[in-house]
């Protein structure tokens, strides 16, 4: 598999993993908060403004390492955090929910039980999506083709991850295998990118390609 393959690769499962760990985290913290808009609009919220941070600082990561092992990094930390959520965040979730009761209320409950747990795989995410348009992108003037190629396969596999979990998971093995199964998806992905089945395309980086732009007098 090719840099390029991988990177593709890593994209479409990022956004199977990204999404089964949005809808997960609903059924985790409704026992404790009810199904409700204000559960819904905070956990949307803050995986957009997280996901928003981690493209912010993808881009500076992979022009500043540009490897493919950027992003198999990012896969197994969000598979290594996901394993925690489904070990602990009912737990803390309940802890929460205590704690912020008489104080804060319902809101508040709710926002620190999304920002403690559940916001890290969307930001560690976020940050594949431009170093994978960094990766493949062979040279300046295929650019929006890479590109487009990227958000496609991430936005395929969101949708992947928006129909999986609550169509077949959550309604046969529950949230919490729910939870593991999406952080083996990110532990295997990951870890692929850090073997032997990843090898360099023989032809010019991206990081080192150059194009020659026309110029006018």
């Amino acid at each position: 598999m090719t840099i390029q393959g991988y990177a593709r690769l890593a994209v479409f499962f990022g956004g199977v993993v990204g999404l089964g760990v949005e809808l997960a985290a609903e059924r985790l913290l409704a026992p404790s908060f009810g199904t409700t808009h204000d559960l819904w609009s905070i956990i949307i919220g803050l995986t957009f403004a997280f996901l928003s941070l981690g493209y912010q600082i993808g881009g500076r990561i992979i022009d500043t390492y540009p490897t493919h092992k950027v992003l198999a990094a990012c896969l197994l930390a969000t598979g290594i955090w996901t394993v925690l959520i489904a070990l602990f965040g009912r737990s803390i979730v309940d802890g929460i929910q205590s704690a912020t009761f008489d104080f804060g209320g319902l809101r508040l409950g709710i926002f620190l039980s999304v920002l403690l747990l559940i916001t890290v795989p969307p930001f560690l995410l976020g940050i594949i999506t431009p170093a994978a348009i960094r990766l493949t992108v062979p040279q300046v003037g295929a650019a929006g083709k890479s590109a487009g190629t990227i958000y496609a396969l991430g936005t395929i596999g969101s949708l992947v991850g928006t129909f999986t979990p609550v169509i077949v998971l959550l309604p046969r093995i529950g949230v919490r295998y729910t939870f593991l199964s999406m952080a083996a998806v990110a532990i295997v992905v990951g870890a692929i990118g850090f073997s032997s089945l990843v090898r360099s395309a023989p032809s010019q980086s991206p990081a080192a390609s150059t194009e020659s732009v026309p110029t006018t007098a």
